[in-house]
C-alpha cells in the first residue's frame, strides 16, 4: 500500500504533529508499506531525508511563531504529479496543504483520512488575546468542518478532542488513535549517549526535574520556571533541564540569566535523536509539564515509557494520559500547589518507586504497534469497501 502523509510539520521542527508523522510512518513501514511525506522546507535548519519525503517551500507565520506556512501553489503542482499512484491520503489538520490535498486526491480518487492534532479554539484564544470564546469557537467549527468534509474518517489524539469535535456535527466518523510510542526505545540503556549529568555538571545526589518540548508561550513553561524558583528555595539540591527549542527561546533564557539562577536551570536545545531524549527521561527524578492547549500530552507518554513520574498541570489531552494519579499527579495551575508537590515526591524515595512503577504500567496503553495496526486497518478497511 502507497500512503501519503500531508502535514504542516516535520523533521527538524519538534512538537506532537512531527512526533506522530515520524513515529505512525515508521511503524507502517515495518509493515512493508510505503510512506511518502508531504512537508514544509526549513531552509534556516540543516536536513536530511530519503527520497520518500517532499518538502514544500515554506514560511514563517508572523501570527503563530513557530509554525510554517507553505506556498499552496507549490504543493498542489507535487500532489499533482504524486498522488495519482497513491492509495491513501493521510492529511495531518492544521495544514494550509489541507485544500489543494483534498482537492487533488479528489480527482484522482483517491480516499482521504485526516488527523485532528491541535485544539485550535484555545489557540486562537491564546495567540490573538481578546477574541470572545463564541469566536473562536465559530472560526474553528467553521475551518473543521470544512477541512474534514471529504473525508473517510477523521482520528483525534484523546477523548477530550473527540468530544470537542462531536460538538461540531462533522460528517465522517471520528475516532480516538493516540500517537503511539516505541516503548523499547525508552526501555533500554544507551551508553554511548553523555549524560545530563556529564553535560551539566551535576552532581550525584542532586535531583534532575525535565520539560521536553516547544519553547513557547503556549507551552506555560514560564510556569514551570516560577514553580522551579519556589523549589529551589527550600530544596536546594536540584536542577531544572529544558529540551527542545522554538522561537520563545529567547524570551526563557532572558528570564533564567534574571532569576540568576543559569547554574541550576540548563538548556539541550533540539533533540532529535530518539536515544538521546530517551536517555534523558530515564535520568531524569522528574518530568514537569504546564502546557493548557496539549490534545495528548504525547511527551507524558514518553516520560512514563522511561518510568519517570510526572507532575502536570491538570488540563484537557494531559488528563487522557494521568488517570486516578497512576505515574504521577495532576495539579492545578497554581505556583505553590505545583511546588509542594513536586517537593514531596522528591523527599520520598519510596514514594517516588512506587510511582515509577505505575508508569511502566500506564505506557503499555501508548504502543506505537498497536496504534499503527489499529491505523492500518482503517486504510485496509476503506479500501476493501471502494474495490
Amino acid at each position: 500500500m502507497k500512503i501519503g502523509f500531508v502535514t504542516g510539520a516535520y523533521l527538524p521542527a519538534p512538537g506532537g504533529v512531527t512526533t506522530s508523522v515520524v513515529n505512525f510512518s515508521k511503524q507502517l513501514r515495518k509493515l512493508g508499506q510505503e510512506v511518502y511525506i508531504f512537508c514544509p522546507n526549513y531552509p534556516e535548519e540543516e536536513t536530511t531525508d530519503d527520497e520518500n519525503v517532499f518538502r514544500i517551500p515554506s514560511y514563517y507565520s508572523p501570527l503563530l511563531k513557530d509554525f510554517r506556512l507553505t506556498d499552496p501553489f507549490q504543493a498542489a503542482r507535487i500532489f499533482r504529479r504524486e498522488f495519482s499512484g497513491l492509495d491513501i491520503v493521510h492529511i495531518h489538520l492544521p495544514t494550509v496543504m489541507s485544500a489543494p490535498a483534498r482537492w487533488i486526491a479528489g480527482f484522482y480518487d483517491v480516499p482521504i483520512f485526516l488527523t485532528y492534532h491541535t485544539n485550535l479554539e484555545l489557540y486562537i484564544r491564546h495567540y490573538v488575546p481578546g477574541v470572545p470564546k463564541d469566536i473562536a469557537r465559530a472560526l474553528t467549527r467553521f475551518y473543521t468542518s470544512r477541512e474534514t468534509k471529504n473525508g473517510e474518517k477523521v482520528f483525534v489524539p484523546s477523548p477530550d478532542m473527540e468530544s470537542l469535535l462531536e460538538s461540531y456535527d462533522l460528517d465522517p466518523p471520528l475516532e480516538v488513535l493516540p500517537t503511539g510510542i516505541d516503548l523499547e526505545t525508552y526501555e533500554k540503556e544507551n551508553e554511548g549517549v553523555r549524560t545530563l549529568r556529564e553535560q551539566f555538571g551535576i552532581k550525584e545526589g542532586e535531583k534532575i526535574l525535565l520539560y521536553v518540548g516547544r519553547v513557547g508561550s503556549e507551552k506555560n513553561v514560564g510556569f514551570l520556571l516560577d514553580a522551579f524558583k519556589e523549589i529551589s528555595r527550600t530544596f536546594s539540591p536540584v536542577h531544572f533541564v529544558i529540551v527542545g527549542g522554538g522561537r520563545g527561546l529567547g524570551k526563557v533564557l532572558s528570564r533564567v540569566s534574571k532569576m540568576n539562577a543559569s547554574r541550576k536551570i540548563h538548556f539541550t536545545g533540539y533533540v532529535e535523536q530518539d536515544e538521546v531524549l530517551a536517555q534523558y527521561y530515564r535520568e531524569a527524578d522528574l518530568f514537569l509539564f504546564a502546557s493548557l492547549t496539549e490534545t495528548q500530552g504525547l511527551v507524558i507518554a514518553e516520560a512514563l515509557a522511561a518510568r519517570t513520574p510526572v507532575i502536570a498541570v491538570d488540563a484537557p489531552g494531559v488528563r487522557d494520559v494521568i488517570k486516578g494519579d497512576k505515574g504521577g499527579y495532576l495539579v492545578p495551575e497554581d505556583v505553590s500547589r505545583f511546588s509542594k508537590k513536586v517537593k514531596k515526591l522528591l523527599e520520598s524515595p519510596d514514594h517516588m518507586n512506587r510511582k515509577r512503577e505505575e508508569a511502566k504500567d500506564v505506557a503499555r496503553n501508548f504502543s506505537a504497534e498497536a496504534m499503527t495496526r489499529r491505523l492500518f486497518e482503517s486504510y485496509v478497511e476503506v479500501i476493501g469497501r471502494k474495490e
